[in-house]
């Protein structure tokens, strides 16, 4: 398949500094430049005034991993991150 979009969300927004979430396939990012971020007291990257993540590689086939890494945090973190993909099946 074919991603289309990615967006995060936490259920409790975090204070102080910026958050940084990358996503990898297979152990590599699909964001190499800009990742996935969000501003103090904000809850979605969709609300990050800053530059939208920017997608490296969007090809996901049956079988891949995804994980997620954590890169930053705000100093008090942020809670209960959940990770939003739209991907078209080809």
């Amino acid at each position: 398949g074919t991603i289309l979009t990615i967006r995060a969300d936490s259920d409790t927004a975090g204070t102080t500094g910026t958050a940084i979430v990358d996503v990898n396939i297979n152990g590599s990012t699909i964001m190499t430049t800009n990742k996935l971020k969000w501003d103090s007291t904000e809850k979605s990257t969709a609300t990050y005034s800053g530059t939208a993540p920017g997608l490296t590689t969007t090809a996901v086939a049956a079988g891949d991993i995804l994980t997620t890494d954590i890169d930053t945090n705000h100093t008090t973190k942020d809670k209960g991150l959940t990770i939003q993909m739209s991907i078209r099946m080809t």
